[in-house]
């Protein structure tokens, strides 16, 4: 039974750090896997039963997180996030245009006409609407976004942000 309450105890340290990453799920189906062989009779096999599920259901949606997150994370920063750029035969049989080889993106942003500059939160900052019409925030201290210029060059003045790049 300690060992399912190790698994447990990680998957909460896991989750509170922000770090998932396969070799927990792994060890989440080899606890589910245990808890169902030999099955004992009666109540506590019930209580096993369950367990397995509730590990079933925990391991799963962990899966989908993980998936999810490396999708975005793949769609927001072009493949770059993880170190290197893993192309798919068909990726890799597409001619890049000149921009995208210049920029090292796989995907080129959406363009709205509005300028955006990426900014450091030097305080906390709730909701606002950008001069394109987009809400943005709330922001930490320490926070990072690519808000419109017009709205960063006002909070600059304010002493509320540190533009990173225009």
């Amino acid at each position: 039974m300690a060992k399912y309450k190790d698994v447990i105890r990680e998957v909460l340290i896991s989750l509170a750090e922000g770090r998932v990453d396969d070799s927990l799920i792994d060890r989440l189906r080899s606890a589910e896997e245990d808890l169902l062989t030999d099955l004992p009779e009666g109540l506590e096999g019930r209580i096993y039963l369950k367990a397995a599920e509730v590990i079933r259901d925990l391991r799963i949606e962990m899966e989908n997180a993980l998936s999810i997150s490396k999708a975005f994370k793949r769609a927001l920063y072009g493949g770059i996030i993880s170190g290197e750029i893993k192309r798919t035969v068909y990726e890799a049989e597409q001619v890049e245009t000149e921009e995208e080889t210049e920029e090292g993106r796989v995907f080129t942003p959406l363009s709205d006409g509005v300028e955006r500059v990426l900014v450091t939160f030097k305080t906390p900052v709730t909701k606002f609407v950008g001069v394109d019409m987009k809400v943005y925030g709330p922001f930490s201290e320490g926070d990072v976004a690519f808000i419109p210029s017009e709205n960063a060059a006002a909070l600059k003045e304010k002493g509320v942000v540190e533009v990173v790049e225009e």
